[in-house]
């Protein structure tokens, strides 16, 4: 199923569903009736239910809007739900099956307090009635208005991200910022990521598709920088690539730059790479890129390093030239078809 799903879905916090009570109240508006009238207390009965029952039916339609979303999301891929409960502290269907037993509590004080409206013998009676049930259907959600602000957000959040289908061949391109993954991945595939200057190339996850004959689809996903620190030190950014290492990756292309301008020493990228082998926990394709303007002697030594370090001898591949690119992919097809 596509992420796609859930992007019609527009969520509200408790704040929002407040005004759109008060705004149905106020259109609801009528007289009281006068003290003259002899009917005066059935009359101020059938005023408050209209209004309990308002109050009722937009709590539990926004409920059951926000539980029909959640039911959507869980059915999508694992690294959207941990996307989610990385916002929000809990996966999608825990939401869904809280909300479905804070519909029922409201349910069950709008039932209660309807029949005590009905058997009031006076209007101060009918009064307080009317007011406790609106206070507790409130307070229902009150309690949990943090929950529900940050299940907005994550909704917002996750209909940003790029839609995976779970029937392809999910690549993620790994590395430190600048080592060329945005450029490598608008060369394998359709995507057309923003590159920039600054070491920070990528400000989300991107992601670009090819369909190889016959019938293999491949996602490339271009993630963000990972940086050399602990994982409970990295800002929200680093922790999408972590999070899609570990819930997405079929296959994982790790990117060295050995060349005269990389931005950060090789050492520092080998730390990188020991973290990415951490998450994984699998195969991971090391390249070096950036061959067409790296001299042979550092290729050669730093080829001689990975080998030594990681058992594998690297690509040496040029995503700016396309050079070696070729070989990329029939490397990530074999691995594909020996794991299948």
């Amino acid at each position: 199923m596509a992420i796609d799903e859930i992007k019609k879905y527009r969520l509200k916090d408790y704040n929002e569903l407040l005004e759109k009570i008060a705004r149905r109240l106020r259109q609801l508006e009528t007289p009281l009736p006068s003290k003259k009238l002899r009917n005066r207390l059935g009359l101020y009965k059938n005023y408050c239910l209209r209004r309990i029952d308002t109050v009722y039916n937009i709590l539990v339609d926004e409920i059951d809007y926000v539980v029909e979303a959640l039911a959507i999301l869980s059915r999508q891929h694992v690294f959207y739900k941990e996307l989610f409960k990385m916002w929000t502290s809990y996966y999608p269907e825990q939401v869904r099956k809280h909300l479905i037993y804070r519909r029922r509590i409201i349910r069950r004080i709008h039932s209660d307090y309807r029949e005590r409206i009905k058997h009031a013998l006076t209007l101060y009676e009918t009064r307080r009635y009317y007011r406790a049930c609106i206070g507790r259907m409130l307070s229902v959600l009150k309690r949990r208005r943090r929950l529900l602000r940050r299940v907005k957000e994550a909704f917002y959040e996750l209909k940003k991200m790029p839609s995976i289908r779970d029937d392809e061949l999910k690549v993620i391109v790994a590395g430190m910022p600048q080592v060329g993954k945005s450029t490598l991945v608008s060369k394998l595939s359709t995507a057309q990521p923003e590159i920039a200057s600054y070491p920070f190339t990528t400000k989300t996850i991107i992601v670009g598709h090819m369909i190889r004959e016959p019938e293999t689809r491949i996602a490339f996903i271009d993630t963000p920088g990972l940086l050399d620190r602990p994982l409970e030190e990295r800002n929200e950014i680093e922790l999408k690539a972590v999070l899609a290492l570990k819930y997405l990756a079929d296959k994982t292309v790790y990117l060295i730059d050995a060349s005269p301008v990389s931005y950060y020493s090789i050492g520092e990228q080998y730390r990188v790479l020991d973290d990415v082998y951490r998450i994984v926990g699998g195969e991971v394709i090391i390249c070096l890129n950036k061959v067409d303007i790296t001299p042979r002697e550092k290729i050669e030594a730093v080829k001689k390093e990975v080998i030594e370090k990681y058992g594998v001898e690297p690509l040496e591949i040029s995503a700016k030239t396309g050079y070696g690119l070729d070989k990329l992919l029939t490397r990530i097809l074999e691995a594909n078809t020996s794991n299948t």
